[in-house]
């Protein structure tokens, strides 16, 4: 249409005559129309692909998610926080980049040049073959460019993830930075890692001012022989003046384009290296896969339900000869050849030295770590065959670390129901010895207890954690030192309250404290992962063993205490 209407122009103004309402408006009216038509494509390949584009990033962050949860927890023990949380985040959004925008602008490169240049080929043949010859050149530039960049943009998402990791841990542990005046060397540490990531920054903006500065250079230069080649072809009348402005208006269009395919390869090798990081999430292997399906678990009886659990003449719980290494060069064995049996309704304690295997013992049992074959039975079940999420429900677990929900207390209480329940909240609160405590709070079981449960103190987190297991309904109730933070009158309140179901509830309590041991009605006492004393309070005492020199201990350390 510019061709038409420059030699509308061009032969009214040789024939000396005003230009007439011919081929010049016409030209001019499909310009308008085609304008029109240009623009409406262009709002609606915007909304289609952007649209589409985040609908992806909302499903892999979906998918990302509920694989990250259902990954073991071992884990989460490597993988800092910051890296987890920075593919989630910022390699979602160099995705979506390049899915959007990138592949908008992608198929409109190739769409232009497609039917510029067979315009071109129509107008002059030669001009479109002298103007291509830069090709060759832009693709290898392309192609180096994507090789230095994609080295150099891993380097800054994994910056990045250090930069964010400490971040966190920092935000997290605010309490202990202050106590300890570590501001300033914290400071220096975060300095270190946003220099290292702007460093990587730099290295990317060198790397595209490189590339850009480059294909710059050649596309003038092409314009320049064009322009020289082009207005010589004009002198001679090779093509027509309308011609050479329409060929140069394709060029035009090419060059935009042409520059941008740099920007594309950029967003390209980012999203490469970002999904390259999200399916190293993706392939990891959840939890115990296809657990209790299969040949594995044909013909496995279901779970009992655990209203009726422990009613025969199996004991609810056993152990048999259980044995189990958290890996690693040089690691010995957790837990060796431990062996015992728990029935419905009794009540166990666990109790050893530092590091005895106490806790792996829980985490094995609830499945937070996997139990090897025949090792674990729940009423004759092993463990093994189980689904995790039923094995995971027949517990309930308070660990020696509470971890609350920066949510409401009714919310943090009920965590382990479908929904919140007042009424079991307020049951279970009370069994906790909380309930008076949540009464005198501004907005009672409402109250936010902010993040991590920053507002409580030690003692009142964990017996909010207490609480939560029991409002869980679960028939066994594993407590790893659930009550290392409340003093001895409130243990003991505790205590009587967990055992006020007794009969329905059977608890596996580890403990430091020997007193509490003396209302189990069996002890295990473990060291360095075996279990090497089993009784009752009294009759371990009888032996003088392991057991009486821990409670000697305690019990001399008690009555210094109060002497002083």
């Amino acid at each position: 249409m510019t061709r038409e209407a420059v030699d509308a122009v061009s032969v009214v103004r040789g024939g000396g005559r005003p230009p007439g309402e011919g081929p010049l408006l016409r030209a001019v009216g499909l310009m308008i129309l085609f304008s029109i038509l240009y623009a409406v494509f262009r709002f609606l390949s915007r909304r289609s692909l952007f649209v589409a584009a985040r609908d992806i990033e909302q499903e892999v962050r979906r998918r990302i998610f509920s694989h990250v949860v259902r990954l073991p927890i071992g884990f989460f023990h490597a993988t800092p926080t910051g890296d987890v949380m920075s593919r989630m985040t910022n390699d979602l959004t160099a995705v979506w980049l390049f899915l959007g925008p990138g592949l908008l602008m992608l198929v409109g490169t190739v769409i232009s040049w497609l039917l510029a240049i067979a315009f071109m080929l129509r107008i002059s043949p030669t001009l479109t073959f002298v103007s291509l010859l830069i090709a060759p050149a832009v693709v290898y530039l392309s192609r180096e460019y994507g090789r230095a960049f994609h080295r150099r943009h891993r380097l800054v998402q994994e910056s990045l993830a250090a930069m964010n990791g400490a971040l966190q841990e920092n935000v997290s542990g605010i309490r202990l930075v202050k106590a300890f005046t570590l501001e300033a060397r914290e400071e220096e540490r975060f300095s270190a890692e946003c220099e290292r990531y702007y460093g990587h920054n730099l290295a990317v903006a060198r790397t595209s001012a490189a590339f850009h500065g480059a294909i710059g250079l050649l596309a003038g230069a092409g314009v320049a022989v064009v322009l020289y080649l082009g207005g010589r072809a004009v002198a001679r009348g090779d093509i027509t003046l309308g011609g050479f402005v329409a060929f140069n208006a394709y060029l035009a269009m090419l060059a935009f384009p042409t520059m941008a395919m740099g920007w594309v390869i950029n967003l390209f090798q980012r999203g490469s290296s970002a999904m390259g990081r999200i399916n190293g999430f993706l392939r990891l292997p959840v939890e115990f896969p296809e657990r209790g399906t299969g040949p594995a678990g044909e013909g496995t009886p279901p779970v009992e339900d655990p209203r009726e659990a422990g009613t025969g003449n199996r004991p609810l719980l056993e152990v048999r000869d259980l044995a189990f290494s958290h890996g690693g060069e040089g690691r010995g064995e957790a837990l060796r050849g431990v062996s015992f049996a728990v029935r419905k309704g009794e009540v166990l304690g666990l109790v050893g030295t530092t590091g005895g295997g106490k806790s792996t013992l829980i985490s094995l049992l609830s499945g937070l770590y996997p139990a090897p074959p025949g090792s674990v039975f729940l009423e004759g079940i092993d463990a093994s065959t189980i689904p995790l999420p039923d094995l995971r429900r027949r517990f309930a677990v308070v660990s020696q670390d509470p971890f609350l929900f920066s949510d409401t207390v009714l919310e943090n209480v009920c965590f382990g129901l479908e929904r919140a329940d007042p009424e079991a909240a307020e049951e279970a609160t009370g069994l906790a010895r909380f309930l008076a405590e949540v009464e005198e709070m501004p907005d009672g079981f409402d109250t936010v207890v902010g993040e991590r449960g920053i507002s409580l103190s030690g003692g009142q987190k964990q017996r909010v954690t207490i609480a939560r297991a029991l409002c869980a309904g679960a028939p066994i109730l594993l407590l790893d030192d659930a009550l290392s933070a409340v003093d001895a009158g409130t243990e003991r309140e505790i205590f009587e309250g967990i055992l006020s179901g007794k009969g329905e509830r059977t608890v596996l309590f580890s403990t430091h404290r020997m007193a509490s041991l003396s209302r189990c009605d069996r002890i295990l006492v473990m060291t360095a992962g075996r279990i090497v004393e089993e009784g009752t309070h009294d009759h371990l005492l009888s032996l003088r063993g392991a057991y009486f020199d821990l409670y000697s201990r305690q019990m001399l350390a008690r009555e210094l205490e109060e002497s002083s």
